[in-house]
Formats: C-alpha cells, sequence, structure tokens
C-alpha cells in the first residue's frame, strides 16, 4: 500500500482477548469477498490486562500477548499478500497506561532521575507544591494518603521484584530515595546483609545501568538475602504508622486521594483520566524509542499504514508527523484522528493523506436530513425545555465546567507557566491571567490551534480574532490580561521570547483540544437533547445552511486536498450508530407528528416519571427510536442495553449523576422507567412500533444512500465492524459488542448465489430487517470500486444537477471512464425528476445494482434509475 496506491476499502476491527489474532484470520476470506482491501486495526501493543480497546498500551515494543503472537501477525501477512490486501495500524503516541506493567514509568518512579526514563512522561518536576517537588503525582487512593496509612491499607511489602509499596491489589515500587528510611531500621547486627542489600542495590541504580539490567541485578541480589531477614524489616516498618508515613515521604511519587486530581497535578493525563500518563513525543529520544518495534513491523511489511491517535495531544503536531514520515517514508499511508470543526480544514504542513473521517460523517448527516424539519425539532425542544440555554451558550458553560471542576491542576500549571517562560511578570494579576485563560479556552471554536511558525496563516488568525471578540464580550475588567493573552500571538523578533512564546502556546493548545472533548463530546452532547442524531463526535448541532450545494463544495474541495482521508459514518467513538443516526433524521421529516408523539407519550408515561427529568425522558424516547431492535422484538437484554446507556448519559451529563458521584436513587429512576414503557406491550411500544414503520419506510433508503456515497464520493471507504448490516448500537461499550461474522458470511453467500436469479431484489426486501439490502450495497459497490480504484482515488469530482430539489446526483469521471450517483433525499422519492448530464458525458449506462440499461439524451430520469432499487450506481463500461 504506497502513498499514491492508498486503501480500496478499510474495515475497523476492535482487536481484544475476545477477538484474536486467531479470530481475525478465520474472516479474511469473508473481508475480501466483502471488497475490503485493508485490515484496520485498533492498537495491538500490549495493554492493561482485560482492555477492549487497546489505548491503554504498558509496552509499545510487543504485541498484546491476549490478542496473540507476532508470528500469527506473520501468517496474517501472509495470507493478506495472496489476496493483494494491506493492514493499517492505529497506533497512540501521546500517552500510556499509569499502570505497574508500564515498566518504563515504574522505572521511573523507582529510580527518579537515574532512570533513563525520566524525561519519557510529560512530568512537571518542578511543581511547586512540597508534596509533588521532585515526585509524580500517584492518584490512585481512595481517601487521603495518611487515613489509608492509620487504616492499614497501604504496607510495605515484599514482592518477586523486591520491596514494594502495596494498596489493595495496587503495588508501587520502592524508590531508592527511601533506602535510608530502611537503613535506619537497622540496628543490630542481624541486619548487615541488609545493609549490603541496600548499598548493592543502589550502587547498580546509580551505575546508569538500563532497565533490563537493573531488573535482572535487583533480581539476582535480592535472591542472595534470607528473605525472613527481609520480612522482618517489613513487620517493623508496617508496625510503625510514623516510620512508614516517613518511608513514604521519601519516594520519587506521591500517593493521593484520586479526586485530588482535579484540584492540582503535575502530569499532563489524557483529557481527565488519571490513568492515562502522557508522553513527551517532542523529544528525538523519546520518539526514537517508542517507535523502535513499530517500525520493525513496518519493515517486515507486516503493517503498511498508520492511523495517529488524538494527534491534538502532541506538543507540535507537525513536527511529529514530519519525524514520521521521515521515519517511515513516502510509500507509507498515513492519516490522524483529527477533529474538524465546521469550515476547518487540516494544516497543510501535515505530511498526511487526511484524517480517520470524522467530518464525512458529519456532511453526510446533514445531507439526510430535512433541515426545515430540524428547526421545527428545534422550536419544540425549545417548548419542552424552556430553561434550556442555547446550544452555543451551553458549550461555553460546560467548557468552563471542565476546566474548573475536573482540570483545576492544569489551569493553574499554565498560569504558572506563563510566569516561568517570563511571558507575565509581576505586574500581571495572577487571577485576572487565570480568568483569561478560562475564557479563551472556553471560548475558542475548534479543538486547537498549531503555532509554529509565523506569520500566522489567514485562518488562523481569523479564528483568534473571533475568540478575542467573544472573550470582551464577556469580561473587560481583565482587560490588560486579556491583551497580554493576545499579543503572544504576534510575530517578533526576539530570539528567546519568540521561543517562550511558542513553548507556551504549544502547551496551551495540549489543553484546549481536551476541554473541547470533554466539554462538548463528552458533557454537553449528553445535556442538549434537541436532536441526538447531531450529538456527535465530528458533527454539531449548531451547523446552520447546510444545502445540497454545501455538500458537492465539501466534496470538490475534499477531493483537491484529503482524497485520501478515511470516509467513516460509523467508529469506536461514535455515540450512536450510523442506522440509528439516520433514523433520527427521519423525525425531521414529520416534526409535527413527532410532537404530538412525545406529547401522547409523556402523557402515558406520566405514572413511571418519578424525578426522571424532562430533558432525560425526551433523550430515553429518541434513543428507543435510534436503537430499537430491527425485528420489532423488545428483550431483556435490549432492555438493560438501553439502561445502561442511560446511566452512562446521565454521569456524563454531570447534571442528575456523574461518574466521580453517582445518584443511584435518581438512575434507579431511569432504569425502572425504561423497563416499565418497554414492557408496555398493548400501550407504548404499540405506538413505538407503529411510528418507527413509517420511520424506516424512508430511513432504509437513506442508510443505502448513506453507504453509497461513503463508498463512490471522495475519500476512502471505512467500514466498522459489523456494519454491513444494520447498526443501531449505542455508545461504547454498547458498539464494540462481539460481531456474529458466522451470519454475516451465511448472508453474503446467500446474496452472492441469488444476484443473478429471478426475484432478487424481492428477496432482498423480505429481509429488510436482517440488513440484506445494506449488505448487498456495501458488497456490490466496494467490489466496483476496488476494480475502478484509480477512477474513485483520481477521478474528478463532477456535481450534476437535478430537476427536483429531492435528489443528489454527481459523476466521477477519469479519462473516458465515468460513474454516476443518484439517491434520493430523505422523504418520498420524486420519481419525475430528471439528472442533467453535461455534454460529452457517454450516451449508454449501466445500472451496476440492477444491471439495467439506460440512455442519456442529455438526462436521466430518476424513475428509470429507481424501478427496481431505491438508490442509483451507473457506470458506462457495458
Amino acid at each position: 500500500m504506497k502513498s499514491n496506491n492508498p486503501p480500496s476499502a478499510t474495515y475497523r476491527l476492535q482487536l481484544h482477548a475476545g477477538f484474536t489474532f486467531e479470530a481475525l484470520k478465520d474472516i479474511l476470506d469473508y473481508l475480501h469477498l466483502l471488497g475490503i482491501s485493508t485490515v484496520y486495526a485498533s492498537p495491538i501493543f500490549t495493554a492493561t490486562p482485560g482492555s477492549m480497546h487497546g489505548y491503554d498500551v504498558t509496552e509499545p515494543h510487543q504485541i498484546n500477548p491476549a490478542i496473540g503472537t507476532i508470528d500469527q501477525l506473520r501468517e496474517i501477512k501472509k495470507i493478506l499478500q495472496q489476496k493483494g490486501m494491506s493492514w493499517l495500524q492505529d497506533i497512540v503516541p501521546n500517552h500510556m497506561a499509569f499502570h505497574p506493567f508500564n515498566t518504563r514509568l515504574y522505572d521511573v518512579m523507582e529510580r527518579g532521575p537515574l532512570s533513563p526514563y525520566y524525561e519519557y512522561f510529560d512530568i512537571d518536576w518542578q511543581h511547586p507544591s512540597p508534596e509533588l517537588s521532585g515526585k509524580v503525582m500517584a492518584p490512585f487512593l481512595g481517601k487521603p494518603l495518611e487515613t489509608c496509612i492509620a487504616d492499614d491499607e497501604i504496607k510495605l511489602v515484599l514482592t518477586d521484584q523486591g520491596y514494594a509499596i502495596s494498596y489493595f491489589e495496587q503495588v508501587y515500587p520502592l524508590s531508592i530515595s527511601a533506602y535510608d528510611v530502611l537503613q535506619s531500621v537497622l540496628a543490630d547486627s542481624d541486619a548487615i546483609p541488609a545493609h549490603t542489600l541496600l548499598d548493592a542495590l543502589y550502587q547498580q541504580a546509580t551505575s546508569g545501568a538500563s532497565l533490563k539490567n537493573w531488573q535482572q541485578a535487583k533480581h539476582q541480589l535480592y535472591a542472595q538475602t534470607n528473605r525472613a531477614l527481609l520480612e522482618g524489616i517489613v513487620s517493623r516498618v508496617n508496625n510503625d504508622k510514623a516510620l512508614l508515613t516517613t518511608l513514604m515521604t521519601e519516594q520519587y511519587y506521591y500517593l493521593f486521594n484520586w479526586q485530588e486530581a482535579d484540584k492540582r497535578i503535575n502530569y499532563r493525563r489524557f483529557f481527565t483520566v488519571n490513568e492515562l500518563i502522557t508522553l513527551r513525543m517532542e523529544l528525538p529520544a523519546v520518539f526514537d524509542e517508542y517507535h523502535t518495534f513499530l517500525h520493525g513491523l513496518y519493515r517486515e511489511e507486516l503493517i503498511q499504514g498508520l492511523r495517529i491517535d488524538h494527534i491534538d495531544g502532541l506538543r507540535d503536531p507537525a513536527a511529529y508527523i514530519e519525524r514520521l514520515r521521515m521515519l517511515f517514508g513516502s510509500n507509507c499511508y498515513i492519516i490522524a484522528e483529527k477533529i474538524l470543526e465546521n469550515q476547518e480544514t487540516l494544516p497543510s504542513d501535515w505530511a498526511l493523506q487526511g484524517t480517520s473521517g470524522y467530518e464525512f460523517l458529519s456532511l453526510t448527516n446533514h445531507l439526510l436530513a430535512n433541515s426545515t424539519g430540524e428547526q421545527q425539532l428545534v422550536s419544540f425542544y425549545n417548548e419542552l425545555l424552556p430553561d434550556m440555554a442555547n446550544y452555543n451558550d451551553l458549550v461555553y458553560e460546560k467548557k468552563r465546567l471542565i476546566l474548573e471542576r475536573y482540570m483545576g491542576g492544569e489551569w493553574d500549571n499554565l498560569v504558572r507557566y506563563c510566569y516561568t517562560l517570563k511571558l507575565a511578570d509581576a505586574r500581571t494579576n495572577r487571577e485576572q491571567l487565570k480568568e483569561a485563560l478560562a475564557l479563551f479556552i472556553a471560548c475558542l471554536p475548534v479543538y486547537r490551534l498549531y503555532p509554529s511558525q509565523w506569520p500566522l496563516n489567514d485562518y488562523t488568525q481569523e479564528v483568534l480574532k473571533d475568540t478575542f471578540a467573544k472573550i470582551r464580550s464577556f469580561n473587560r475588567i481583565a482587560e490588560a490580561e486579556i491583551a497580554l493573552l493576545e499579543s503572544l500571538w504576534d510575530d517578533i523578533t526576539e530570539t528567546e521570547k519568540a521561543h517562550n512564546r511558542v513553548l507556551y502556546l504549544q502547551r496551551l493548545m495540549q489543553f484546549t483540544g481536551a476541554i473541547m472533548a470533554k466539554g462538548v463530546e463528552d458533557t454537553t452532547f449528553y445535556v442538549y437533547n434537541a436532536l441526538l442524531s447531531h450529538n456527535e463526535v465530528g458533527d454539531s448541532p449548531a451547523t446552520e445552511g447546510f444545502s445540497v450545494n454545501t455538500f458537492h463544495q465539501q466534496l470538490l474541495a475534499r477531493q483537491q486536498h484529503t482524497a485520501c482521508s478515511l470516509n467513516a459514518t460509523s467508529t469506536h467513538d461514535t455515540k450512536r450508530g450510523e442506522d440509528a443516526r439516520i433514523r433520527l433524521n427521519m423525525l425531521s421529516l414529520m416534526p409535527h407528528d413527532w410532537r404530538l408523539q412525545v406529547q401522547e407519550w409523556r402523557e402515558l408515561n406520566r405514572p413511571y416519571i418519578n424525578t426522571l427529568t424532562p430533558d432525560d425522558e425526551y433523550f430515553i424516547y429518541q434513543s428507543i427510536i435510534a436503537g430499537f431492535p430491527a425485528d420489532g422484538i423488545v428483550t431483556p437484554v435490549y432492555i438493560e442495553r438501553l439502561q445502561q446507556y442511560f446511566i452512562k448519559a446521565v454521569r456524563e451529563g454531570k447534571l442528575t449523576s456523574s461518574w466521580a458521584s453517582p445518584e443511584d436513587a435518581y438512575e434507579n429512576d431511569g432504569t425502572a422507567f425504561i423497563r416499565q414503557i418497554l414492557t408496555d406491550e398493548a400501550g407504548f411500544l404499540a405506538t413505538v412500533r407503529s411510528l418507527l414503520d413509517r420511520i424506516n419506510h424512508y430511513a432504509f433508503t437513506s442508510s443505502l444512500a448513506q453507504v453509497l456515497i461513503k463508498i463512490t464520493a471522495p475519500g476512502i471507504p471505512d467500514i466498522y465492524q459489523g456494519c454491513e448490516l444494520w447498526d443501531y448500537s449505542y455508545v461504547d461499550p454498547d458498539n464494540r459488542l462481539p460481531v456474529d461474522y458466522t451470519i454475516r458470511k451465511q448472508c453474503l453467500e446467500t446474496i452472492i448465489a441469488k444476484e443473478k436469479t429471478p426475484g432478487f431484489f424481492d428477496y432482498l426486501s423480505e429481509h429488510r430487517q436482517e440488513g440484506l439490502e445494506k449488505l448487498f450495497v456495501t458488497w456490490k459497490a466496494l467490489n466496483f470500486r476496488r476494480a475502478h480504484a484509480d477512477l474513485f482515488l483520481e477521478g474528478d469530482y463532477l456535481p450534476l444537477q437535478s430537476s427536483s430539489g429531492k435528489i443528489v446526483a454527481y459523476a466521477r469521471v477519469q479519462k473516458q471512464q465515468w460513474v454516476i450517483v443518484i439517491v434520493p433525499l430523505p422523504g418520498e422519492p420524486d420519481t419525475t425528476a430528471f439528472v442533467f448530464l453535461p455534454t460529452g458525458a457517454p450516451i449508454v449506462w449501466q445500472n451496476i445494482f440492477t444491471r439495467e440499461m439506460l440512455e442519456n439524451k442529455g438526462q436521466i430520469l430518476v424513475a428509470d434509475v429507481f424501478k427496481t432499487f431505491p438508490i442509483g450506481l451507473l457506470t458506462n463500461e457495458i
């Protein structure tokens, strides 16, 4: 897979103990038959035990043994090569797990500045807090350290690795800085062997030994010492609370209550997750060490492409990408997970093929909805919840909530760093500077900017202009500090000050994205419920003025600038499945009927409400429409899935419950409400099924349109595991449940066997609930694309005009090869419509799906295209 020959289509797989390399081998024939060119794998490196996603890496130089072995990967490589397939690997350069199996981090905790990994992790060793100066914070206790010691929960223990500190099942290394405390309890002559051991350990630790050699030497030294003597020291320390407290204060880390990290912290986390500690990937030594094994896999041709997770967490993404490109070369297909806001584009200086495709999701999501109906749904929501803030105000409020309540430590660190770099001085009001920073972070409309060289590009300057205008509309009192912050973006010639400005702004940018993600995706999206289908990663309920022309213009730009980005519609991170979103979009076709239905439900279900808020009740109704089983049968499993989704939603929303302080009573009221209404067969469920019959009438066709656009529009189609059939899942972990590939294989084989037989399309229609029409479109279009890879990769994108506003059509053209895509917009299709073809277009066409022939007389009658099947893929190759 070379840079000028990217994937034809990717298939995203979540690999873990429940779906291993062996399981993957079993479906490779199926994936190839489906039309997939590239296995797109979640992280495969050793992660914390039981990890279901792989982003909590503990050892980047090893294949996760829970998934398989490198020899199994080599076997897969041979199979892929035989089929002309390739491997796209998800990598995690931003963070690793804060876990005992992260031997690099634990070596830092044990040997401190003497560890070769002392600068590997993004830790502020000069933090002004006395407990954190020269130590890394370890926020994993259930209460303060002193209380844990008093309650006998913290102990010195002797493990196979030597002395360590235990807290229930958690074990932390004994730092060499604490050896003096142990030495102090060795008073009698019998303790000479212990003195000898500790002295020898200290000598080894200070010798500059590698991690491997240090661990080997430590193991040998402990093995040579009488274990009973060592256990005696353990008892002496644990029986003396003051001594144990002294021992804990001498570590290269400080154990805190986990909630303390929300107020102060001296390492950079992934978002607000204490268990994920970030890396200093901007350091060449860290970059080189981390990527050693990965590059070996590439050299061995076990992988052919890279997907960079959370690119916005890196200090200087452009520099990282440049270094990665130099290491892997121009033939490696490299994309990044980058969420682009409306009108935002991928930075032009990034040596990437594109993104993982969230902007495409947003594009199709807005196309396949009725904008007028959406506005009516918003109006109804405002009537239902008159006290709900408008969306943009809510975003500002929730971003500030995350900053103030959950990232206060990071906020303080940013203020202090401004003084440390001498960008602020004694004349600067510290509290006002802190407020100016909060305003900037909360008002910035994108995930982050990329300050690395001046002059700043026009887009960045425009974003900054709008951001500071909004800031000043909130606060004029802190004008001096706002102006200071604004001035940091100016180009200056003084070298040291300019350098310090870049350092500061890049550090600031590492947090704006995290606060956007937590404040919007993980909070606002669970509070503002006007139409849930737009509460989606990469999308926004605030997008306005979208039209078919907008769709065409964005795809023209995509073809010109990022033709090798993935076209994603479902991912492991989306809030709901692609077909669940389409169902919700169909409510925009019937806003008045939906209003009446909800009003009826609220009256019908009033006896079950208890403390449930109207907003959460409305969330549940939409969620039922989105995820209702395709066969219409409500099972205990489905009820439990929806209940778990509800619990996650209210905790993420942080209004009536939260992860930090779950409100059991409220959550129980919500889950009881769900159980009661979903077992009301004669009342509530009967009306749900009736409404869904109408919704699905339109949703099935729009889902097929979504698939066809994904496969034929500029970009690389990406199929999330199992989504070749209907995807009515909820947010993770629901969207990561096991996929039944036996059924999918059988369905595809049946489709292929029956395709050329009479009554085939009747057969597909009869099996609509199982998703056979979607599987047919996916198989047929993917295989056609694979056979015409250059046309879809390099061919022009040509918007086509229609006589009807209910039709979207475009052509892909390369030399004499033409393909035309015609799909209906949501609602009843206008079969009287024509699609107009440009002068010079071919005369005779064949519909790829139906094999029917059509003739061009300057226009194509939509009725002829949709005669047998509701969407069209036409080719001039007969």
